[in-house]
């Protein structure tokens, strides 16, 4: 029978979008970052940026998200993940909130950050979200 790794913080697995550069022409979308999430009013706004809705979530662990944001490796965006001296789990809280396209869009509030492609000239940050309040015809 075969044995199942154990998820912990020093060895997370996620099951993610292939991992690509930012190329100008698939940066669609512009957000504001809000910091803390519940903030009235933003930290940094018109950030360029890639929104993908992605319903997912880690393969073993806690971790789930319902879109995904590229930012070029740069921009200063947060989670909330912390973790307890000695312990193998990570505790998920609220990080930044984002807001796409701008302060009237759809609320969003981050759950991970990772740097995709580090160490290369095509690095970038990819932020996993969870829908907060959703501004209607659509987020």
């Amino acid at each position: 029978m075969k044995r199942l790794p154990t998820w912990n913080a020093c060895s997370r697995r996620i099951a993610r979008p292939k991992s690509e550069p930012l190329a100008s022409s698939i940066i669609a979308d512009t957000c504001s970052i809000y910091r803390p999430a519940t903030t009235g009013s933003p930290t940094t706004t018109g950030l360029s940026c890639r929104h993908v809705p992605s319903l997912g979530r880690a393969l073993e662990g806690p971790l789930v998200w319902t879109d995904i944001v590229d930012f070029e490796e740069s921009v200063d965006v947060r989670d909330g993940c912390t973790r307890v001296a000695g312990a193998d789990a990570i505790t998920y809280a609220d990080g930044d909130g984002i807001r796409i396209p701008n302060a009237s869009g759809t609320r969003y509030v981050v759950v991970w950050v990772e740097t995709m492609n580090r160490g290369t000239t095509r690095a970038f940050k990819r932020a996993y979200l969870i829908r907060d309040t959703a501004v209607w015809p659509g987020p």
